[in-house]
């Protein structure tokens, strides 16, 4: 299980203003968002030189449909406000449904290999950012594709006195705007 801290509940006003920013490409509820998301205490020990903040990518599809990347505005946002960078090797495949509608089954079982890390972590602290967490089913899914390429791309071996990375040397945080039930 990967706990996620979210700034606030997915609930009136919030639940409106990010569904006329996501959907509408409402600009004008941007402040609302920041407001909410700077409430998001930064983690302890987390810095510019040990940490990362990986969006939750998107697809392809979505983007070209949306025009524009929310997950991306908002943690460019998060990142400034933490002074932690952003990192986008983690690629989104097109093979998913949108998880809206679909019961916390149905998400994790349409997430299965729904993420493709592209390049490995530059640092061992990974602060995964989504915009609404309603099971979390993302954020763990996105967890699990970091933290299985990592122990490949490792090699790590437990009986040997290699210097390799072990898996286990990597942090792994969530993070969302919101939260979808109380």
């Amino acid at each position: 299980a990967l706990p996620i801290q979210a700034a606030t509940f997915y609930d009136y006003p919030i639940r409106q203003a990010f569904r006329a920013f996501k959907h509408s490409e409402d600009m004008t509820k941007l402040p609302l968002l920041i407001h909410v998301l700077r409430q998001l205490p930064r983690p302890l020990g987390c810095t510019s030189n040990n940490s990362v903040i990986v969006p939750m990518p998107t697809t392809d599809k979505r983007l070209r449909q949306r025009g524009f990347d929310p997950v991306t505005i908002l943690s460019s946002y998060l990142a400034k406000h933490w002074q932690i960078p952003l990192w986008c090797g983690v690629a989104r495949i097109d093979s998913t449904v949108s998880q809206q509608g679909l019961t916390r089954s149905e998400r994790l079982a349409n997430l299965n290999d729904a993420f493709m890390v592209t390049e490995l972590p530059p640092v061992k602290r990974l602060l995964l950012f989504d915009d609404i967490a309603t099971t979390g089913a993302s954020l763990q899914a996105l967890a699990r594709a970091l933290y299985e390429t990592v122990d490949t791309q490792n090699g790590f071996d437990k009986d040997s006195d290699s210097a390799n990375v072990s898996v286990y040397d990597y942090e792994f945080y969530a993070y969302a705007l919101a939260h979808g039930s109380k």
